[in-house]
């Protein structure tokens, strides 16, 4: 682990010995201090399921990363943080670099522009383009080692998923966009990891963070559900910073009467109880694993843009054969696919009909799709009002999508998706992995420095020091300019 073993603490009436208040006469072990204690204790001997969904989680991160550097969320960030310094970390398509809390705010944000970054279930999260970000900015500017950053990137995806279960689904349907609320808890709890904090310390982080964390639904279609990402990956970077330094909080913030299940969710959530029991056992990263996305798009609309590519294929069908194409998904995801006529980008990464007009269309969704002049495209823009979409019976748990397309000679052709794409129950395979990586990449650092990039990462827990890794990545900004110059 990088830096002291233990925060500095201050002696104070009902704090622990590292320093969270504990309201006077409690003897309950509350939900925070269960989740630190776990997290400061925890080894790093984890099986190699783990290290290996880890290491294919971080070539997916610094890709999405480095394909989102010069998107307009992530400039408008760049130039934002441009007039506080320099700092000692790598900042994507910056020539300098930056305090790590700044620079996470910057990649967490290009990890996320594009949307093509991973998923997780229990959490309905993007986790990892939250803690990579933060963890490569904080572990650069204490040195790092790759195996370290990637065992504290295993405990932020154990605790943002074991919240997620905690929270979800209460949490998502009253609005919160969960990438910036559970995920700015996680990733406090993985950087007090990769800084060595004892549990209380731990704790501090997290309480800390419980104040920190909001970002709504409502922001979708505009830069700020991007940004949420990237102030999230700030927010752990800053929370933990905090609690090292000797800040504290309460260690009833999350369960207590005023803390974050009682004020982010309702009274049908399922609450801390069976999370707490599986902490680790096993890693969450095990149960679940992590969802690759092949579509840089909102992740509910992959099930029906594979169901209609499938329908394509087999019936060789291009637009004129299409009078209608009904997509059946849960009323819940249909809610992020709310822009039926999207008038730009940003808006058509949360576009079922635009999506699957696109997938027809071409046979693909690429994010040389997502541009003003694809936005504007006669032939896709009439398809789109040939696509609707019709709300699933409620369910328990995961359900099959189903994809309904009426043909222009009277017949209806039907498929069901059990699982999407890259999801656990149908994961992407290394070698495609690789190819988007390759994807997203080369067009912006170059095919020798993506090459070798790419080795870096296969190879990332032999890393003595990280800032090889983002070294690499910074030579091939300053090598290369932004791809409109």
């Amino acid at each position: 682990m990088v830096g002291s073993p233990t925060p500095r603490c201050r002696e104070s009436s009902g704090a622990t010995s590292c320093g969270w208040r504990r309201r006077s006469g409690a003897d309950t072990v509350h939900a925070l201090e269960a989740i630190a204690t776990w997290a400061a204790e925890v080894g790093d001997d984890h099986d190699d399921l783990a290290w290996s969904r880890a290491r294919a989680g971080c070539i997916d991160t610094v890709a999405c990363m480095v394909a989102g550097a010069h998107d307009p969320a992530t400039e408008t960030a760049r130039g934002a943080v441009a007039r506080w310094g320099s700092g000692a970390a790598m900042t994507v398509g910056d020539v300098e670099r930056r305090p790590a809390p700044w620079a996470a705010l910057v990649n967490g944000t290009a990890a996320d522009a594009l949307d093509f970054d991973d998923y997780d279930v229990p959490a309905a999260s993007h986790p990892s383009a939250v803690l990579l970000p933060a963890l490569l900015a904080l572990g650069e500017e204490r040195g790092a080692s790759g195996r370290s950053i990637l065992d504290a990137y295993i405990v932020g995806l154990e605790v943002q998923m074991r919240l997620g279960e905690a929270l979800n689904m209460s949490h998502f349907v009253k609005g919160f966009h969960p990438t910036a609320t559970i995920g700015t808890l996680a990733a406090s709890v993985a950087c007090a990891h990769l800084l060595g904090l004892d549990a209380g310390g731990t704790g501090n982080a997290l309480s800390i963070a419980t104040s920190l964390a909001a970002g709504s639904k409502g922001q979708l279609g505009t830069t700020t559900v991007h940004l949420h990402t990237g102030l999230a990956a700030h927010n752990g970077v800053l929370a933990a910073s905090l609690a090292e330094a000797g800040a504290t909080g309460s260690a009833d913030a999350l369960d207590g009467d005023s803390g974050t299940l009682r004020l982010l969710a309702d009274d049908d959530a399922p609450g801390f109880e069976v999370p707490l029991a599986k902490l680790g056992n096993p890693l969450a990263i095990v149960e679940y694993g992590l969802c690759v996305k092949p579509y840089p798009c909102c992740s509910y609309a992959t099930s029906a843009i594979d169901g209609l590519l499938r329908l394509r294929g087999e019936h060789r069908l291009v637009a004129d054969d299409v009078v209608e194409v009904t997509a059946h998904l849960p009323a819940h995801n249909m809610e992020f696919l709310r822009f039926h006529d999207p008038a730009d980008e940003l808006e058509a990464r949360f576009s079922m009909e635009y999506c699957l007009s696109v997938a027809l269309v071409a046979g693909g969704v690429v994010v040389s799709d997502f541009t003003p002049e694809a936005i504007a495209r006669d032939s896709i823009r009439v398809l789109s009002s040939r696509i609707r979409m019709e709300a699933l019976p409620l369910a328990g748990g995961p359900c099959s999508e189903r994809v309904v397309v009426k043909h222009v000679d009277g017949r209806t052709l039907e498929t069901t998706v059990d699982h999407p794409r890259g999801s656990a129950g149908l994961p992407i395979s290394e070698a495609d992995l690789l190819a988007k990586f390759d994807s997203c990449v080369e067009g912006v650092l170059g095919v020798s420095v993506a090459a070798s990039l790419k080795q870096v990462l296969l190879d990332f827990d032999s890393l003595d020091d990280i800032g090889d890794l983002t070294a690499l990545m910074a030579s091939g900004f300053w090598a290369r300019p932004p791809p409109d110059v």
